[in-house]
């Protein structure tokens, strides 16, 4: 796959789940590529928070923010500030730490049939009645440290206890993401939403695991669930939004995406996904729009300026997307792909020694990347050092023994050095391999012509000069040719053909073509 059209298609492989882990406090290692434009904080993907849970009694008002306590069935199911819970929930009260008033809210969809005191459930026996606090208490704790092992441990029993306990199985579900057991995960999420079909934030991770494993219809599902539940909540436009581009339905995406941003017009990750989708339409200057206004609200966003930089060459602006792909590798040192194909375009724009230092800096670092090495005998011979380009030539050569370009320009490497053997080897294959490579032809003959092989050189230049639009230092090199084997009226004739054509483009060739064509007409006696 091209790499423009890999890059496309990987976009937004930044943010994945990891990304919320780690901005929480989280496990570190879930920051794992994801080619599906995914972008931004995966809503609702919030650890827990730990708290002491002491007994209570009575009913919590209609309405409580997560300003201070918060009541809940045994644990806590994290969102956004500023929801509000709805339901009456009686037996525990989870304390909430200020720190994580900005990132965490107490919220579980439950009804009376779902309370721990619920009419219609066997009642507890007094272990049980024991052990559960204690377990929720150990949960929250091992999910505060990201030991999520232990959390699902104390979950397990949690629900092995008493099964029908939501919270338990959602704090489960959200403890098998963070061991990347998505499996479990969504089996825990499933069984959340079998105890309450309604709860937003079930229905929102579940969508969003889906999509993860590109499941996008299942994952259309619950992300249009989550839409409807809560229609004012941006992120789960901007994640069903994401489902329906994955589905293929770019329209509805874009809705969705629109939504996302109307809802929250700072939302710098719904512009971009916007502009993802712009891209992939192949509409370059609404992508770039798009990207751009991602980029002014958060400048930070490196995805939003690789987007930005593939929709500027899709403009054909090099210049701009150059700048670009600099700000981009000035947040994404590491990407090596990137940075290589940064390097093409500054050989496109004739800038041969930032080109030398992007594909320097790729060698060091990735070796073995296909066209490496290449590149490198290009640029180092743009730059007429040639012992160099010869290295990196030959390097590349060891890849692709069958690459006649390759044999070509080694051979005009060698040439350049005055290795008139061996660059007369390295044509003859680039010629064996690719027998209409002019440029193969044309340096066997130039090379042979300096090893004064002139005879073997002729027939090469005469086929060469039969082509259309032969350069007329042809005629020159051919008339030359002629004449250093004392063929007369040849050499005139390529002489007087070269002086046609160069008119003053070579001025000491034309020199020197004047001065033996006056010797050739007296030797002819014409």
């Amino acid at each position: 796959m091209a790499w423009r059209e890999r890059r496309t298609n990987q976009l937004a492989a930044y943010h994945s789940r990891g990304a919320c882990l780690r901005k929480q406090g989280g496990n570190p290692k879930r920051g794992r590529l994801d080619p599906r434009f995914r972008g931004g904080d995966p809503a609702e993907h919030v650890l827990p928070v730990a708290s002491p849970i002491t007994k209570a009694s009575g009913q919590v008002p209609a309405k409580a923010t997560c300003a201070g306590k918060a009541v809940i069935h045994g644990t806590v199911i994290p969102a956004k500030a500023g929801i509000h819970l709805r339901f009456p929930l009686p037996i525990f009260t989870l304390q909430l730490p200020h720190a994580f008033v900005d990132t965490v809210l107490a919220l579980l969809l439950l009804t009376p049939a779902l309370a721990l005191g619920a009419q219609t459930r066997k009642p507890p026996s007094a272990s049980q009645a024991a052990d559960v606090p204690a377990l929720l208490e150990t949960a929250q704790q091992a999910l505060n440290r990201n030991d999520f092992a232990e959390a699902v441990k104390a979950l397990e029993a949690v629900v092995k206890a008493q099964p029908d306990v939501a919270v338990a199985w959602f704090n489960l579900g959200y403890a098998y993401t963070g061991l990347h057991q998505d499996a479990e995960a969504i089996k825990a999420y499933q069984k959340t939403l079998e105890l309450a079909p309604d709860l937003f934030e079930g229905r929102l991770n579940l969508g969003i695991l889906f999509l993860e494993q590109k499941q996008s219809q299942t994952a259309l599902e619950h992300l249009r669930k989550a839409t409807t539940l809560k229609p004012e909540h941006a992120r789960a436009h901007l994640y069903y939004g994401r489902a329906l581009a994955q589905s293929g339905q770019a329209e509805g995406a874009a809705k969705q995406f629109q939504e996302a941003i109307r809802l929250d017009p700072r939302m710098a990750i719904a512009q971009f996904d916007l502009g993802q989708l712009e891209l992939q339409q192949k509409r370059p200057a609404e992508a770039l729009a798009a990207f751009q206004k991602a980029l002014a609200l958060d400048p930070k966003l490196p995805q939003a300026e690789l987007g930005s930089a593939l929709a500027a060459e899709g403009l054909k602006d090099t210049a701009q997307a150059v700048a670009h792909f600099e700000k981009y590798l000035a947040m994404k040192p590491d990407d090596l792909e990137t940075r290589f194909h940064l390097a093409r375009l500054y050989l496109q724009q004739n800038q041969n020694e930032p080109a030398r230092d992007s594909l320097e800096t790729v060698y060091r670092a990735k070796p073995d990347l296909p066209g490496l090495t290449a590149a490198l005998g290009d640029v180092y011979a743009l730059l007429k050092k040639l012992p160099e380009a010869e290295k990196f030539y030959r390097l590349a050569l060891t890849a692709q023994p069958d690459a006649a370009d390759l044999h070509r320009a080694l051979g005009q490497t060698l040439l350049d050095e005055q290795k008139y053997t061996e660059a007369e080897g390295e044509f003859r294959t680039a010629l064996t391999l690719d027998s209409h490579s002019r440029d193969a032809a044309y340096g066997l003959a130039t090379s042979l012509y300096f090893e004064k092989r002139y005879a073997e050189a002729i027939p090469l230049f005469e086929q060469l000069a039969r082509v259309p639009d032969p350069p007329s230092l042809l005629f020159f090199v051919l008339a030359t040719c002629y004449d250093h084997l004392h063929a007369r009226p040849e050499a005139l004739a390529n002489y007087e053909h070269f002086l046609q054509l160069s008119s003053g483009r070579a001025p000491d060739q034309e020199w020197q073509a004047r001065q033996r064509a006056k010797l050739l007409r007296r030797e002819l006696g014409k």
